[in-house]
């Protein structure tokens, strides 16, 4: 329980930092930004929700690969501002969280030597999230037509990947930028990412 309490931190720090820079470049909410947590719904309110953000996501016919970050983008929103992104919204916020993520990936591996095997991933999956089923975790999988496993292990398997990567890389980070200070290191390590992007 602590691992998955732990996952989940380290998961909406990253979106906070995803989310943070939308806010200045737009005053509005960031894409991801909590990414479904801190609501306290049942199965069936979040089900009826992510059938919802899935079906709206999907009819927006936008590239395959940009889609689960499309539909990350509308789920966020709806749960977070209870609001429907339109398609440029979240067709502009999705591009950014992915843009992210792939530069996150290219600083951890090519500027500090972190990375992760597949092989490794899963096993973390399996030891953590794998362990524990939520109720808003189910009705995102459902609404997906997958099985929690198939969300941990397919479909989400970016989102734990940059998890593990944050957990390798802070105490890189502490002794490159000499501080233990997470905001920090939250800062710092942002900025390399956005320069990464331009």
């Amino acid at each position: 329980m602590k691992k998955l309490l732990y996952t989940i931190i380290i998961v909406c720090i990253f979106i906070m930092l995803i989310g943070c820079q939308q806010q200045e470049e737009s005053n509005e909410g960031g894409p991801l930004d909590g990414l479904f947590q801190g609501l306290d719904l049942s199965y069936n309110e979040y089900k009826y929700i992510f059938e919802d953000v899935v079906q709206r996501g999907k009819s927006m016919n936008v590239d395959n690969g940009l889609e689960k970050w499309v539909i990350r983008a509308l789920g966020d929103e709806k749960l977070t501002n209870k609001r429907d992104l339109t398609k440029e919204e979240a067709t502009k916020q999705a591009e950014y969280a992915k843009s992210y993520y792939e530069a996150l990936e290219e600083v951890s591996e090519e500027k500090y030597n972190i990375s992760i095997s597949d092989a490794e991933l899963d096993e973390w999956i399996s030891n953590g999230p794998d362990q524990h089923e939520f109720p808003q975790q189910r009705a995102y999988a459902e609404a997906l037509g997958l099985t929690v496993k198939q969300l941990n292990h397919e479909y989400d398997k970016d989102l734990y990947h940059q998890t593990v990567l944050y957990e390798r890389l802070i105490p890189v980070l502490q002794k490159e930028y000499g501080t233990q200070d997470g905001e920090i290191l939250r800062e710092k390590f942002h900025k390399e990412v956005e320069d990464a992007m331009k």
